[in-house]
């Protein structure tokens, strides 16, 4: 009697237990999902700025370098003048690259994972 007893509640404890991890698998799998999903609604709308930002830029630059080429009376050192510019501040952000570029990405994407 003891022992029908002891096996009846080893049978519930197998089927809570399986009920238990299946949920939990169930609940990682929609919690990935979300986060899954939240990253790439932010990484295409960031995408989608930098893309209009990059062409706004471009079309900046041609104005920048044709302007400076009226003002230098040369094509060539209008456009050199532009280009330079454009290294001194790839340099800059090279050399400046952790407080800029990865402090805030670390922080958002914590951000992201985590406040849910």
């Amino acid at each position: 009697m003891a022992f029908k007893d002891i096996k009846e509640n080893l049978d519930d404890i197998k089927t809570n237990s399986e009920e238990f991890i299946n949920t939990s698998l169930d609940y990682y799998r929609l919690w990935g999902f979300k986060i899954t999903a939240k990253a790439g609604s932010k990484f295409m709308t960031l995408l989608l700025v930098c893309l209009f930002v990059m062409m706004s830029l471009l079309f900046l630059s041609l104005f920048a370098a044709y302007a400076l080429a009226a003002c230098l009376e040369s094509t060539a050192l209008g456009f050199l003048l532009v280009a330079a510019f454009y290294m001194l501040i790839a340099v800059l952000a090279y050399l400046f690259r952790k407080p800029l570029v990865e402090k805030p990405f670390l922080r958002k994407l914590s951000e992201i994972i985590f406040n849910d």
